[in-house]
């Protein structure tokens, strides 16, 4: 019995020495993929998952999205979410691909807009996600930077309210996002909308500046995929699997 309780002791102590508390800086709020007031949604979930496989707890840090890169940038942050090269972080810290998002433009149905393509959206007032200006292309950047009626908003339910109450004539958001917050209104509020698929799917990683940490991420993320926990996450928040449609993607940093 004493030799159980000195084995159980040592194994303790060997986990807590290893174990680590991971500040991750996470974007809010993106229902269904971040749901800060909640503390969960499909991307908080799955990297919680993978850091307790890793032995580690999330201690998640909310702040506007576009502030995730700055605060990676600064250091004394361990993790960021939703990140790709668009923002100007150093490609090295990046972790394989982990969500993915499929951008779209959505309008009022009653407005009879035709957008069939990026150039199609000079001219009407377009609300974005922010730092859509740095993700979404140089084609979007060049024809909508310098537009007076082009704006940036963090808050993306601010954005479907915008829209749907004909405040503004185009949303770019992901469509996924678009849904949800749309479904959480009012009937009376949720009016017909056309979406209009003007961008390819995006792929985003978290930023990791210690190797080891970016490393085993990979590998849990790998084996998260393959035994079908990914799929099962996806599945809770009506998500679509994108990893299963998309051609394999190199690793954006070599491990």
């Amino acid at each position: 019995m004493h030799y159980i309780v000195v084995l159980f002791f040592i194994l303790f102590c060997s986990h807590a020495a290893f174990a680590k508390q991971i500040e991750v800086v996470v974007g809010w709020t993106k229902p269904p993929y971040v749901i800060s007031e909640e503390d969960s949604g499909f991307e908080l979930e799955l990297v919680r998952a993978i850091l307790l496989e890793m032995g580690h707890d999330m201690s998640p840090i909310y702040v506007p999205f576009g502030r995730t890169a700055s605060m990676l940038k600064k250091g004394g942050m361990d993790m960021g979410l939703t990140l790709n090269p668009g923002h100007e972080i150093d490609p090295a810290m990046l972790t394989d691909a982990y969500v993915y998002y499929q951008n779209v433009a959505v309008s009022r149905t009653d407005r009879n807009f035709e957008i069939n393509e990026i150039q199609d959206l000079v001219g009407h007032s377009v609300i974005a996600f922010q730092t859509a200006i740095s993700v979404l292309g140089e084609e979007f950047k060049n024809t909508l930077a310098h537009q007076k009626n082009y704006m940036e908003l963090a808050q993306q339910d601010r954005q479907v309210s915008l829209l749907l109450l004909g405040s503004v004539d185009v949303a770019v958001l992901d469509r996924n996002i678009f849904q949800y917050v749309k479904h959480q209104l009012p009937v009376e509020k949720q009016h017909n909308t056309t979406i209009h698929e003007l961008f390819p799917v995006s792929s985003y990683s978290a930023a990791i500046p210690d190797d080891q940490l970016r490393r085993q991420f990979n590998k849990v993320l790998a084996q998260f995929i393959k035994d079908g926990r990914y799929q099962s996450l996806l599945d809770e928040f009506g998500l679509f699997n994108f990893v299963e449609v998309l051609p394999s993607e190199p690793a954006q940093n070599p491990n």
